[in-house]
């Protein structure tokens, strides 16, 4: 049953979203005009994307905390997320902090028309369909980034998952930190499941918590299957 409060929540919320989005329009055309090999070097862009992150989780108007910024690096990262709502994307956003970055994203978003004009800007989508061509995305990403300071932000168990557990996590990301040798930072976000689900119009006035954690490098003695179950691990830690 929903309350009055997030009924009155819900519309608020899509009210601030809304005027974001109509503000958003005329700058998000222009960054989109800059061409692509200024993209991931442009101060501008990254600026401007922040706060479009920082003004999307206001919009939210939940209680989002971080704990452990400390943690990431001054230098490029992989950053990995467990993957709950489409608010994770401007929560793990910010965490860059406005330096260049780009996205993993399913090729399956390009079936929306506003997302198929956007997607190809910001991210490399991941073709699935043939380990062939899932390996064909991951080394396109590696040739975009791999002589810039620019991080990688993926979610690792590939959809969303609105129970709070999580899931078994692809490969990608090992083959990402093997190719740019650069570590993974994990990043763990909590609650925000029950704030705005997949599938559900009402946005729930719910505490969020997002974990950084420390970088996690590849030892020499350890192979793809054990880095990977070593990331899932420090994740299932973090389940309370």
């Amino acid at each position: 049953m929903v309350t009055m409060r997030v009924f009155l929540h819900t519309i608020a919320s899509y009210f601030l979203i809304s005027c974001i989005v109509i503000l958003s329009i005329i700058p998000a055309l222009l960054l989109l005009c800059i061409p692509s090999k200024y993209w991931y070097n442009s101060s501008i862009v990254y600026r401007g994307v922040y706060y479009f992150y920082w003004l999307s989780e206001k919009a939210s108007l939940v209680s989002v905390t971080y704990k452990g910024l400390e943690n990431v690096p001054d230098e490029p990262v992989i950053f990995a997320a467990n993957h709950q709502s489409t608010l994770d994307i401007p929560l793990l956003g910010l965490i860059a902090d406005g330096q260049p970055h780009v996205w993993l994203a399913k090729h399956e978003l390009m079936d929306t028309w506003l997302l198929r004009f956007i997607l190809p800007r910001v991210a490399v989508l991941v073709d699935m369909s043939t380990p062939r061509k899932g390996m064909l995305s991951l080394l396109k990403i590696v040739n975009i980034v791999k002589d810039q300071r620019c991080h990688v932000m993926i979610f690792p168990e590939g959809g969303r998952y609105i129970t709070g557990d999580i899931k078994d996590f692809y490969g990608g990301f090992v083959v990402l930190v093997k190719k740019l040798e650069r570590p993974l930072v994990p990043v763990y976000i909590h609650g925000v499941n029950k704030v705005y689900p997949p599938n559900s119009w009402w946005i729930y006035d719910e505490p969020v918590a997002v974990t950084v954690g420390k970088p996690l490098y590849m030892q020499n003695d350890e192979d793809d299957v054990l880095f990977k179950k070593r990331v899932h691990q420090w994740f299932l830690d973090q389940v309370h």
